[in-house]
């Protein structure tokens, strides 16, 4: 059956409310024939990492992908470049797991490098950085190519409040699938596809994409309250309230929007440290959120 038989076929049963279809997500190819800067025009780099690990200090990046695009004002991509994809040999073997979730083996990696200077210039040339769960993915850029550090970053996963949206969930191949897409998950340069599809996605009703309320959500400073020294006694309400453990430096943290920082400095205040103390705090932004810090 050709593609145009089997497209009338899903449209068919894609509208029959018992049913519902998944088309194969493929490269969004959009080019609009400028070149260089253009106001109104900002330049996004997508990108994902896999790696042996879940921490940037031990474990190593094996696959690196990005894809370098262009949007307007309202969150349209308007020009979307090649896409670059590294392996990496870590040094050291492949966990079985991770193998078993990606597909990436030790003989895969073997000898591979990632080419440091093309991937610090696809980053520094970008006015932001975007991934799906920049809080794992940015760390392991930042320690992996540390000239490409300090750039503004936003998360997709984080950075649009995807419920007030309609969407169930915020894994990027359960929210793909929900607009009708699906596509082979855990590998870095399909994973970034998929991102820009996500992003570039407006609601019904809607003339701007979900890029456009990322942008303007990651573009907002926070303040970052640093519960230092707080009682073992508090931890799960710390955890319930939506901090997150630093192993590193021992404490838990929070940030929080400008318009709830009083709220939550009150709470942390007499729940946690009894009014006897105060919490660390501090602002932050878009080229600190989501880094080691």
């Amino acid at each position: 059956m050709g593609s145009a038989g089997a497209e009338d076929m899903a449209s068919l049963v894609d509208r029959h409310d018992d049913y519902r279809v998944l088309r194969r997500m493929k490269p969004l190819a959009r080019f609009s024939g400028s070149s260089g800067r253009t106001a109104g025009i900002l330049a996004g780099c997508a990108l994902d990492v896999e790696t042996t690990g879940l921490d940037p200090r031990e474990d190593s990046v094996i696959e690196l992908a990005m894809q370098r695009f262009r949007a307007d004002g309202a969150g349209r991509i308007v020009d979307v470049g090649p896409s670059f994809r590294w392996l990496e040999d870590p040094a050291v073997p492949i966990p079985a797991d991770v193998t078993a979730l990606t597909g990436i083996c030790d003989a895969a990696v073997a000898g591979k490098r990632i080419c440091d200077a093309e991937a610090i210039c696809l980053i520094l040339d970008a006015d932001f950085v975007i991934a799906h769960n920049a809080g794992f993915d940015r760390p392991f850029v930042e320690v992996r190519l540390p000239g490409a550090a300090g750039r503004p970053w936003i998360c997709s996963m984080r950075d649009v409040d995807w419920r007030a949206r309609g969407f169930d969930g915020r894994a990027l191949p359960h929210l793909l699938s929900q607009m009708g897409w699906f596509y082979e998950a855990h590998r870095a340069d399909a994973d970034v596809t998929a991102l820009l599809h996500l992003i570039d996605h407006r609601p019904p009703g809607s003339s701007r994409t979900m890029l456009a309320e990322a942008v303007a959500t990651a573009a907002r400073p926070g303040w970052m309250i640093e519960a230092v020294g707080a009682p073992f006694k508090a931890k799960d309400r710390l955890k319930s309230r939506g901090y997150r453990w630093d192993a590193a430096r021992r404490h838990w943290w929070k940030e929080v929007p400008h318009g709830g920082f009083d709220a939550e400095l009150e709470w942390c205040v007499v729940e946690i440290y009894g009014g006897l103390a105060k919490p660390r705090i501090r602002q932050i932004d878009w080229t600190e959120r989501y880094s080691l810090r």
